[in-house]
C-alpha cells in the first residue's frame, strides 16, 4: 500500500465510531477508493476524496485531503456560490446603449456607448425570451432610430471598463484560449464571446480542407488554415490559436471526413470591438450615418465633459439561472465573469489575482478550511491552480448555511437526470439523488457536490484523480463514478 494509508485507516476508523455510519456501505466505498488507489491507472498519479456530514462538518471518509491538486471544473461550484452569496438569485447585469451629446435636427453631436457590466449572457441563445445576438443589435439600432436620429457625427464607442483589462488568467495555455472554451472575459461580452468557423473536409484522410469562412463575419480577423481531414467520426480534433491582444488566427488539428461542411467553435479576441463593429454595421443598414467610422479599442473610453443620455438598458436573466447554465454545462466564461463580478464587489479589484484572493479571504473568514487552496480563476481552465478536496467540501458545508443554498443547490446537475452529469450512474441509487458538479483538464478528473445518504444526513463530497494513466480517461471516470454511486449507499 502507499505510504499514508495507516493514517487513513485511523481516520477510518474514527469516522466509523463517531458517525454511526454503515459498516458495511462505508466498507465498499473504502475498498473502491483503495482498489483505485492502487491500481496500475494510479500508480504515479494523486488519489484524494473527501465526504463529510454538512450539518456538523464532521469526516464521514478521507482519503489524501490535504493533497493540492488541480480542480478543473469543479471549481465553478465556488465562483457560483461564491456569486449568488454576495449578489443573491435575483441579481441581474445591465447593458446600457448611452450617448454623450446633444441632438439636433435629426443628428446627434456627439458619441454612442455601449457600456457593458460584465454580463456574460448578453446576446447568448441560452435563454428563452431574451434576445439572441442580432436581435440585440437590431434592438438598438431601433433604439436609435428611434429619437429621429439619422446621423452620428461622433464615434460608435464599446465602454468595457467594468472589468479591467486582463481578459484571460496568465496561466491559461496557448492551446485553450483561441477556442470557445477559453473565451476571454470582457466588460463587455456578447455571444458567449464566440464565432463559428467552417471547413469542407478532403475527400481522403490526410487531405488539406478548405475554410469557408467565419459566422458572423468579423473582417478584421484573418486566418491561416492548417487543418487537415481527420478519420470518419474522429469529430473536432481542432486547436484555434489565437491572443486577445491581437487578430491573426491560425486553425490547426483535423476535421472528419464525410460531411460537406464540419463547423467548430473559436473565441472573438477582442468581443468589445465586434459589438461595436456590428451595430455600426446595423445601424448604417438602416440608414443612420456615422461621422467616424472606425471603431475605437475598447476599455476605458476618453473622458467626457458631457452627461451621458440612456436610450436602452438591458438586463440579463437572473444570477440563479446563469449559475445553473454554468454549473449544468460547465460555461468557462460564465465562471470567470461570476468570479471577477465577486472579485470587484469585494475587493474592488476584478483582475483574476485579486479576486482569488478575495474569493479565498471570503470563504476562510467564513470558516472554511483553505489551506492548499490556491486558485488562478474561477473557471479551473488553469492547469496551475490547485485545491483539496477538503477545503472544495469545506466550502460546500458553509455555502449550505448562506440564505442563498437554495439557488445553490438547484444549479447543480443531477447525476443520471441532466447537465454534464445525465448519463452517469444510471440505474444505482445515486441517480436522482447526487447533484454534482464534474471537471476535467488534461490529466485530471474531479467530481464534487452533495449526496443524500440513506439515513437523511445530506453530505457534500469532492473526488480528484490527478495524472492517471494517459489513456484511460474512460476507465478513470467509470471508477469514479463508482465510488459517487457507493457514496449513496452511506
Amino acid at each position: 500500500m502507499k505510504s499514508g494509508l495507516f493514517l487513513f485507516f485511523l481516520s477510518f476508523c474514527f469516522n466509523v465510531n463517531a458517525q454511526n455510519i454503515d459498516s458495511t456501505a462505508l466498507n465498499n466505498l473504502r475498498d473502491a477508493v483503495l482498489e483505485l488507489e492502487n491500481s496500475e491507472l494510479m500508480r504515479s498519479g494523486s488519489l484524494s476524496v473527501s465526504v463529510k456530514k454538512v450539518k456538523d462538518a464532521s469526516n464521514v471518509f478521507a482519503l489524501n485531503t490535504e493533497r493540492s491538486l488541480p480542480s478543473a471544473s469543479t471549481l465553478k461550484l465556488v465562483s457560483t456560490a461564491t456569486a449568488l452569496a454576495v449578489f443573491g438569485g435575483d441579481f441581474k447585469f445591465q447593458t446600457f446603449l448611452e450617448h454623450d451629446g446633444v441632438i439636433r435636427n435629426d443628428t446627434l453631436i456627439g458619441n454612442l456607448y455601449i457600456h457593458g457590466t460584465g454580463d456574460p449572457s448578453l446576446g447568448s441563445e441560452r435563454f428563452k425570451g431574451y434576445p439572441a445576438a442580432n436581435e440585440l443589435i437590431n434592438r438598438w439600432a431601433a433604439a436609435v432610430k428611434k429619437t429621429g436620429i439619422h446621423y452620428i457625427r461622433g464615434k460608435i464607442i464599446p465602454d468595457a471598463s467594468f472589468f479591467d483589462s486582463e481578459t484571460i488568467a496568465s496561466t491559461w495555455i496557448w492551446g485553450d484560449m483561441g477556442n470557445y472554451y477559453g473565451a476571454g472575459v470582457s466588460g463587455l461580452n456578447f455571444n458567449e464571446n464566440l464565432y463559428k468557423i467552417k471547413f469542407k473536409p478532403g475527400a481522403d484522410f490526410g487531405d488539406p480542407t478548405t475554410f469557408l469562412g467565419i459566422e458572423p463575419a468579423i473582417p478584421y480577423l484573418t486566418f491561416v488554415n492548417k487543418v487537415t481531414t481527420g478519420e470518419k467520426g474522429s469529430g473536432d480534433k481542432t486547436i484555434v490559436y489565437s491572443s486577445p491582444l491581437g487578430n491573426a488566427v491560425v486553425l490547426t488539428g483535423t476535421v472528419p471526413v464525410g460531411p460537406p461542411v464540419f463547423t467548430v467553435k473559436g473565441s472573438i479576441p477582442n468581443p468589445a470591438e465586434y459589438v461595436a463593429f456590428a451595430l455600426k454595421n446595423s445601424l448604417v443598414n438602416a440608414a443612420i450615418g456615422i461621422g467616424e467610422s472606425n471603431v475605437p479599442q475598447p476599455g476605458v473610453p476618453a473622458a467626457s465633459a458631457n452627461p451621458k443620455t440612456v436610450l436602452d438598458k438591458y438586463e440579463s436573466p437572473p444570477l440563479l439561472d446563469l449559475c445553473q447554465q454554468t454549473n449544468f454545462w460547465s460555461v468557462n466564461l460564465y465562471a470567470d465573469a461570476l468570479f471577477k463580478q465577486a472579485g470587484k464587489r469585494l475587493a474592488g479589484q476584478s483582475a483574476f489575482d485579486d479576486a482569488a484572493k478575495a474569493i479565498t479571504a471570503y470563504w476562510s473568514g467564513k470558516g472554511a478550511d483553505l489551506r492548499g487552496f490556491y486558485i488562478k480563476d474561477g473557471s479551473g481552465l488553469s492547469p496551475s491552480g490547485s485545491v483539496t478536496t477538503n477545503s472544495l467540501t469545506d466550502i460546500l458545508i458553509v455555502a449550505n448555511k448562506d440564505a442563498s443554498f437554495n439557488d445553490f443547490y438547484k444549479s447543480i446537475a443531477v447525476l443520471g437526470m441532466n447537465g454534464t452529469v445525465r448519463n452517469l450512474g444510471k440505474g444505482s441509487k445515486a441517480a436522482g439523488n447526487m447533484h454534482v458538479k464534474s471537471g476535467s483538464i488534461e490529466g485530471t478528473r474531479a467530481y464534487a457536490g452533495y449526496v443524500t445518504s440513506k439515513s437523511g444526513s445530506l453530505l457534500s463530497f469532492s473526488i480528484i484523480a490527478h495524472k492517471y494513466m494517459p489513456g484511460s480517461n474512460r476507465m478513470i471516470s467509470d471508477s469514479l463514478v463508482k465510488i459517487m454511486t457507493l457514496m449513496a449507499e452511506l
